[in-house]
């Protein structure tokens, strides 16, 4: 039993000698080299290598001149070294299960007469690198006395990129771990021996990004339809940071597909487009059409959608409107057909807002042809009133009318009309703007009609209330049914209601509709029953004058003058020698700008033989949400550049005056993108001699009245009252021109809204309004040189300010501009040192200011009645003649008037102090509004001639009341006051 175990015992022991050699012995020249250890040789010298172990043995080494070698003999023979034998020399058992027994040496072969060899490194040197895969720049050292052994970059002044990590290894080289993609350059291995510094071959390394993501993908039209027989094509557009990807084409049914590739890199991209073309194409080959890249990251999908039709298609529908509502229909075609539909569209907007019409079309082949019509009133000037767009996509395309900011005027039926190969026809829209209804009631025989129109339709409702009551709203009421027959026509709708003589109530009648309600109240009148409505009365009298603006135009047809603006700024005097400012060359602030988009142009105010002058709607002048009427000037298209540089000098000119009250001030200017535009403060009422022209009933009623309470008799001449307006206020009768005037909206008279009734107090104040504005201009340097009530413009408060309307004038047709020289000339309102000398300073505007006061106090008569220009007229001129007093004006006024036409220009009154005692003449407000006489209105003139000698010149005041006290004796005899020259 003993004996057994120590025989398996000892058997055992040589199985495990057996099983488990030692690592073998490398031998270098027959001389044994521990394991891991480091030889160094001279380059030129022979070495053998030889590996003893209890097995078979290989050998590998990692030196450049054996990287290459299948399988290195045992042993390892080198007759002549050389640097590239450096390496590591390993040799192991060819037993795998041995592997781990394995013995190296690192051999150095140095060759101190080639310093480049110091480092060797392999002979291609480009390696592209992931993003994060750490990578090993084998530069073997074959000197081991190298110190400060270091990466490099050559990119960086030897520095290396932020966040670079390196580890030097003398026998394997710089390990670069986690690269990065900012890591991407040109490096080297360097070290340090004697004090000099060697470097190796340098290596360009480039890291690509780590992909993420799969494939870039798109194709070049997601739908396509195309007809039998046609031509189908494709593109699958992709690309990707490498090479490492495919593109492929599928179909469900169809197996073979024909595709062409083109590739392209750039960018740190590859491009790939795959382009698919079936031609022709049959109905089977209907589908989807897939797109597929793969790349290491994932995969993308792209599909067309392929429609093969037999025959064309057509359908054509109208797209809600954001701010409307549509009552639509749609129209759909599959044959060759006139594809015109008999239904109308109709589309609901409120006013101010921004409609857009847009029909939507899916057609094939395509519509080739399109366009809108608009109704024949509205003009597109710039774009400013609609703006028409197109967009495809495919079969499927848009088709979009833009109305901006819509009016009533803009109502009316809208045309797009389209055509391709196989179609042609048109759409229709209505549009309807919302309207609040108006009301009116006229009165036929013993019938009472109410008229009411808006939209939508208005609903009319009869109310009844005892007595005569203003309305029937805060009394007791009783509703009446309608007797008549209601009848309706486009948007209006009558009633009729029958009307008894005897009747002692209030009539009112209520229309209203969703926008809102009009009421309007009718109180019978036992002597007459015919209502004679003031519009009816407004357009009789527009028609006569308009007669007799086209009569008096055949006279009137001159030569066109130049334009230029009449306002000078001083530069500097000398005595009466004035050196002017170039409007040119003054500065213009481009703060003045203002968006054409936002200006909406209306009705024309005036025009000349250069340009015309048109009321509009600005929207965000002041605030992004203010309305502003105003005024734009504007020239014809006829204009030349002369033109457009006196209205561009007006323009500087204005906006170096700065503001005023009693100036037509200028609120932004459109100089860019288009003609050339001004835009200044509305004035609603007009010029001022129109104004005075049209309202002299109101003032000689007041004046009526002041000599009733005092008991006496005033007579003057209303024969000439009705219907006129100036004859020479600067406007040609001609078709060519229109003259200054308010703009007037329907359902108003000629004289506008509602004004009280004007009074010779009035007067004072718009004489006082126009001296300061005129004493502003002074102090701005400026003159005028056209000072005169045609150039006086009435806001809607009876505000005067001060213009000059050169633009929308035709001088050439103008009595008040008489020939002179190769100019005309406002000869009557020109002071003698003006006519006779050409010589322009502050005093002979305030002589033309004297003038002006005249045409005020006569209610807008023309200036010098009955009397020619001619020798005679200069001659009284010279000799200091004056006009007579005029009707309406009080002493101190024509007082005042006689200072301003002095013939030394030093003698006349200076406007600030013109402004100073016509201020003190004014009545107080408590005043103003008393009915009571007219004298107990003003302070006593003595008081203020008294006050007002200093400023004005004692010695002139004292010689001029001769001359006043023969002019009041010369008005004993009453006067036509429109006795016209």
């Amino acid at each position: 039993m003993w004996l057994h175990s120590l025989l398996l015992s000892i058997a055992l022991s040589c199985c495990c000698s057996a099983e488990l050699p030692g690592p073998p012995m490398i031998h270098l020249n027959s001389n044994f080299l521990p394991n891991r250890s480091d030889a160094v040789l001279a380059a030129g010298s022979a070495f053998s290598l030889s590996c003893h172990g209890n097995g078979l043995v290989h050998w590998s080494s990692s030196a450049f001149r054996l990287q290459f070698e299948d399988s290195l003999p045992d042993p390892v023979q080198v007759s002549r070294a050389d640097p590239r034998h450096t390496g590591t020399y390993r040799c192991g058992y060819a037993n795998r299960s041995l592997e781990h027994l394995h013995t190296w040496i690192h051999l150095y072969i140095t060759d101190p007469a080639h310093p480049s060899s110091v480092f060797v490194t392999p002979r291609s040197s480009s390696p592209i690198l992931k993003e994060g895969q750490d990578y090993l720049f084998r530069c073997l050292l074959t000197d081991p006395s190298l110190t400060n052994l270091t990466l490099q970059s050559e990119d960086r002044g030897r520095g290396l990129p932020p966040g670079m990590k390196v580890t030097f290894d003398p026998r394997s080289g710089a390990l670069i771990q986690h690269p990065q993609r900012s890591f991407s350059g040109r490096y080297t291995c360097s070290g340090w021996k004697d004090g000099r510094l060697f470097r190796s071959t340098p290596v360009d390394l480039l890291v690509v990004p780590r992909l993420r993501h799969p494939p870039s993908l798109s194709v070049s039209q997601a739908e396509l339809v195309r007809l039998e027989g046609e031509l189908f094509e494709v593109t699958c557009l992709s690309s990707n940071p490498s090479h490492f990807y495919n593109l492929t084409w599928t179909h469900p049914q169809i197996q073979k597909l024909n595709a062409t590739i083109r590739r392209r890199y750039g960018n740190n991209q590859l491009y790939i487009n795959s382009t698919l073309s079936v031609s022709p194409v049959h109905l089977h080959h209907s589908g989807p059409y897939t797109c597929t890249a793969v790349n290491e990251a994932g995969v993308a999908t792209a599909t067309t959608q392929l429609t093969v039709l037999d025959r064309p298609i057509l359908r054509i529908y109208l797209r809600q409107p954001a701010n409307g509502n549509t009552t639509s229909s749609s129209l759909e075609a599959n044959a060759s057909a006139e594809a015109s539909s008999a239904n109308v569209s109709r589309v609901e907007a409120y006013e101010g807002h921004d409609v857009t019409l847009t029909f939507v079309m899916e057609a094939y082949p395509p519509i080739r042809s399109q366009h809108w019509t608009t109704p024949e009133h509205i003009t597109n000037d710039n774009n400013t009133v609609y703006q028409e767009s197109n967009a495809a996509n495919g079969y499927r395309s848009e088709a979009s009318l833009l109305l901006h900011r819509v009016r009533q005027e803009d109502r009316g039926r809208y045309s797009f009309h389209f055509s391709n190969l196989f179609f042609n026809g048109s759409q229709n829209v209505d549009l309807q703007i919302y309207r609040s209804p108006t009301v009116a009631i006229s009165v036929e025989n013993t019938t009472l009609t109410c008229s009411s129109s808006g939209y939508p339709l208005p609903t009319i409702l009869w109310l009844t209330c005892p007595g005569v009551q203003p309305t029937c709203a805060n009394v007791s009421t009783n509703q009446v049914p309608s007797a008549g027959v209601t009848s309706q026509a486009d948007e209006e709708v009558r009633t009729h209601l029958p009307l008894s003589s005897d009747d002692d109530v209030t009539f009112e009648c209520v229309s209203s509709n969703l926008v809102g309600e009009s009421r309007v109240v009718f109180s019978p009148s036992p002597e007459r029953l015919v209502v004679f409505t003031p519009a009816l009365i407004g357009a009789l009298s527009v028609i006569v004058v308009l007669l007799l603006l086209l009569l008096v135009v055949f006279y009137r047809c001159r030569q066109q003058p130049k334009y230029e603006i009449r306002w000078k700024i001083i530069e500097s005097t000398d005595g009466n020698n004035y050196t002017f400012v170039d409007p040119t060359q003054l500065p213009y602030n481009h703060k003045w700008e203002f968006p054409r988009d936002k200006l909406r142009l209306g009705a024309v105010l005036g025009s000349g033989a250069f340009g015309k002058v048109v009321e509009a709607t600005a929207y965000g002048l002041e605030t992004d949400n203010k309305v502003t009427r105003v005024a734009v000037k504007m020239l014809k298209p006829s204009a030349h550049s002369e033109e457009r540089e006196a209205l561009m000098s007006e323009l500087k000119i204005l906006s170096h005056l700065g503001y005023h009250d009693n100036i037509v001030n200028l609120l932004g200017a459109c100089t860019q993108g288009g003609p050339m535009l001004m835009i200044t403060e509305y004035c609603s009422h007009g010029d001022l001699l129109n104004f005075l022209r049209a309202h002299a009933d109101d003032i000689m009623a007041s004046m009526l009245n002041v000599d009733n309470l005092e008991d006496k008799v005033f007579y003057k001449n209303m024969a000439a009252q009705n219907g006129r307006l100036r004859s020479d206020s600067g406007i040609s009768c001609c078709s060519e021109y229109q003259e200054m005037q308010p703009f007037l909206s329907s359902g108003r008279s000629h004289l506008g809204g509602h004004t009280d009734n004007l009074s010779v107090s009035d007067l004072m104040r718009f004489s006082h309004q126009v001296a300061q504005g005129l004493d502003f201009l002074s102090t701005r340097n400026c003159i005028h040189r056209d000072v005169a009530a045609r150039n006086v413009l009435l806001t809607d408060h009876h505000v005067a300010k001060i213009c000059d309307f050169g633009l929308a004038r035709d001088i050439c047709n103008d009595d008040s501009y008489i020939v002179q020289g190769n100019a005309r000339l406002p000869v009557k309102w020109m002071a003698p040192e003006s006519i006779f000398q050409c010589v322009y300073t502050l005093q002979s505007d305030v002589w033309s200011y004297g003038v002006l006061l005249w045409e005020i106090f006569s209610l807008g008569k023309s200036p010098y009645p009955n009397v020619s220009v001619d020798t005679n007229f200069y001659k009284m001129i010279k000799d200091g003649g004056h006009m007579r007093r005029p009707d309406f004006a009080p002493a101190e006024m024509y007082h005042l008037m006689t200072l301003c036409w002095s013939l030394e220009p030093t003698d006349r009154p200076t406007f600030k102090a013109i402004g100073q005692l016509i201020s003190r003449l004014l009545p107080s407000n408590k005043e103003a509004s008393s009915h009571h006489s007219e004298q107990a209105a003003y302070r006593n003139i003595d008081k203020c001639s008294e006050e007002e000698e200093e400023e004005v010149g004692g010695e002139t005041l004292k010689r001029r009341e001769g001359e006043e006290e023969r002019y009041e004796d010369e008005e004993a005899d009453p006067k036509n006051i429109y006795q016209l020259s």
